[in-house]
């Protein structure tokens, strides 16, 4: 729980209509558990020393339902979160290669994953793991 409430106060600096941190509780991993059951998908854990660095959530059946695309099935890596002491140390890029490692075996044929648009570091670590911008998202402020 530790570290998802640190993934929810990092991702608070760039969004913020999060949660705060402490209204987080095992009520999201129970979600997060449910997606895995919905869409083939698993909870990666990464230690040292016994205690937990990173996690990843990696979801191998993903459906594209748009209506104006012809469906398909993806997979896609949810959350993917590296505590703060141990980020720059090539974990976040270890955790996004099982991931993608379990995506291939599973015979997915593309791989997503998002970032909140102010989040620069998330976006470079993606591309330079090879993904491409796909979607761009933009909102305005009405108030």
């Amino acid at each position: 729980m530790a570290l998802v409430r640190e993934l929810q106060a990092h991702e608070g600096q760039f969004y913020d209509r999060m949660k705060q941190p402490a209204e987080i509780h095992a009520w999201y991993v129970d979600a997060l558990l449910k997606q895995c059951a919905d869409e083939a998908g698993e909870i990666l854990i990464g230690e040292m020393e016994g205690t937990v660095i990173a996690y990843a959530t990696i979801f191998t059946r993903a459906v594209c339902d748009e209506i104006d695309e012809i469906p398909f099935t993806f997979a896609r890596v949810g959350d993917l979160a590296v505590t703060s002491v141990r980020r720059g140390q090539g974990i976040g890029k270890a955790m996004l290669a099982e991931c993608e490692r379990r995506a291939r075996a599973a015979g997915a044929r593309w791989l997503r994953i998002a970032s909140l648009a102010g989040n620069a570091q998330a976006r470079s670590t993606y591309r330079s793991f090879g993904f491409e911008e796909q979607f761009v998202s933009s909102e305005k402020r009405l108030d």
